[in-house]
């Protein structure tokens, strides 16, 4: 749809209106020449008034008044459109032109100023550039159904930079809000391409228990960064393939594959992060890191907080902090600072499907330093026991939260974003951890969580309805962190020493349980069902009629 051939729309009375024909001309010109600002006639009424149009802020001004009423420029309305077939997109498009008008024709010209100095004219030319480019770049990526990954890649990162260049020209950020939301919209085609949970493998160096013992490596990385080939004491060999490893890779290279997802909070999804591997395989390390080296939870606040100031131009933005543990199949607020003991935590599932932890408080952050230093005085309350394995390991899970809530300062509308980072517990069979008494209880509710978990993971990756997550704590919790719209990403940490390679072997196998669970929304259990009732039909309509008696 060219600019020269579309329309401006009012809202008024709720609903948009198309400007009569010559307003609408005179407006399409002045915008198309790069004007910062139209003036324009309707007659209301059998009385002639005068209007004004402010393209910066995409407000209609009364000549008469101060009343302001929102406009729209045709490419609002081809976003609105994007990912729909060109032939669907222009049937919308004609279907929104229903007669209503926001006023009657009034013969007028449309007239230039030309008494314009260079400045003002280079001005409006960089503006008419802008517009230009802004366009293309609408048109261009209007429709990526079926679009390669790579083709995706580049694309955004065009679109991207175009709304640098854009603003460079002087377009307004209301202006190029069409572009940005192209720019979420393709970033979220290419995460649903990567498809299901990705899972990353990442080992760490020898340990000194592992130097001590004498332990061989058991792990080889392939060139593709994606192979893991384990051996075994007997020289047996066998591959895993996940969508990127690290062999042990930095904190930074790390955190590049998580950073794309967090955008993805900001348009409303829950993005979920997992640490898996056994006692010791680095998973804490992973996730949190020392002060001086931090891990993907330090590095994603960061990112969020980045993400919040410049959606905060446009934008209310509200954030805030959790941190639960689950220790025993019970759940703790490691952030209660309260005298009195604290109310049980009971796990409920809103109405439109959030999960929330009744009784745990949510700490309104506002600096990424604050909630860091919040979450270490977390850690001074998480339950930690020596074992075989570790000296200082984790016997529970460990849950931080960040909810976002995003509301627009002009349309009131309300995205909602969950964060959730899981440091998961030790996955080691018991016998390996060589505990006993209460610790013995704990490795066993741990395990037996774990294993739920997988179960459930595996009848999400088949696309069934069965997945029972409330057969544990940990499930329960994570009901809206899996499948479904959720995006997640998982580590699977691994030692590298042969010792370890019986748990080395079931980590990997875990992740690729996980690897197969698909988030797509409920659509291909909800094709399945649709089909199979089609079938159901269309053999019931074959079947041959009873025999009358």
């Amino acid at each position: 749809m060219s600019v020269e051939g579309g329309k401006f729309q009012v809202m008024l009375g709720g609903e948009w209106l198309d400007y009569p024909a010559n307003a609408n001309k005179n407006i399409m010109d002045a915008y198309s020449n790069g004007e910062e600002k139209v003036e324009f006639k309707l007659k209301i009424d059998g009385r002639e008034m005068g209007y004004s149009i402010n393209f910066k802020t995409m407000k209609q001004t009364a000549s008469y008044s101060s009343k302001e009423r929102t406009v729209r420029a045709p490419f609002d309305m081809m976003g609105a459109l994007a990912g729909l077939e060109a032939e669907k997109a222009a049937a919308i498009l004609a279907a929104e032109d229903t007669g209503k008008f926001a006023g009657d024709d009034v013969k007028q010209e449309y007239k230039q100023d030309s008494n314009e100095d260079a400045k003002a004219r280079k001005k409006r030319e960089d503006r008419k550039k802008g517009l230009e480019l802004l366009k293309a770049l609408l048109d261009s990526t209007a429709q990526t159904k079926g679009w390669e990954e790579e083709a995706l890649v580049e694309a955004r990162a065009k679109c991207a930079e175009g709304a640098r260049q854009c603003i460079k020209y002087g377009i307004s950020e209301e202006e190029v809000r069409p572009l940005r939301d192209r720019v979420r919209k393709i970033h979220n085609a290419v995460q649903d391409l990567k498809g299901a949970i990705r899972v990353f493998a990442r080992t760490r160096p020898f340990n000194q228990r592992e130097i001590d013992t004498g332990s061989k490596r058991a792990l080889k990385f392939s060139e593709d960064n994606m192979t893991v080939q384990v051996e075994d004491d007997n020289g047996n060999t066998q591959n895993f393939m996940f969508d990127t490893t690290f062999n042990p890779g930095t904190q930074e290279a790390v955190f590049d594959e998580l950073q794309p997802l967090i955008q993805s909070c900001y348009d409303g999804f829950n993005v979920t992060v997992f640490a898996y591997g056994q006692t010791g395989s680095g998973k804490t390390f992973t996730m949190y890191g020392p002060d001086n080296n931090r891990g993907v939870v330090m590095r994603g606040i960061e990112e969020i907080f980045k993400l919040k100031a410049e959606y905060e131009e446009t934008s209310n933005v509200t954030i805030t902090v959790s941190m639960i543990e689950l220790y025993n199949g019970r759940f703790k607020d490691l952030l209660y600072k309260g005298k009195e003991k604290p109310a049980e935590i009971e796990i409920r599932k809103a109405p439109d499907g959030e999960v929330l932890a009744v009784g745990v408080g949510e700490i309104p952050s506002t600096d990424g330093k604050v909630v860091w230093n919040t979450i270490q005085t977390g850690f001074e309350s998480r339950q930690v026991t020596a074992t075989a394995m570790n000296s200082e390991s984790s016997r529970s899970h460990l849950f931080t939260v960040l909810k976002i809530k995003v509301e627009n300062k002009e349309t009131k509308k309300v995205l909602k974003g969950k964060v959730t980072l899981v440091d998961l517990a030790g996955s080691e069979k018991v016998k390996d951890s060589m505990v006993e008494g209460d610790a013995l209880k704990e490795a066993i509710e741990i395990n037996k969580s774990l294993t739920t978990l997988g179960d459930v993971m595996t009848e999400l990756s088949a696309g069934g309805k069965k997945a029972n997550f409330r057969n544990t704590p940990l499930t329960n919790f994570l009901q809206d962190s899996l499948g479904g719209t959720a995006k997640t990403l998982m580590f699977a940490n691994l030692s590298p020493a042969m010792i370890n390679v019986s748990e080395t072997k079931m980590t990997c196998a875990w992740a690729m349980r996980a690897r197969k669970v698909v988030n797509d929304g409920g659509k291909k259990a909800a094709e399945a069902a649709d089909s199979k009732a089609k079938a159901g039909a269309k053999s019931k309509a074959k079947a041959k009629p009873k025999a009358k008696k």
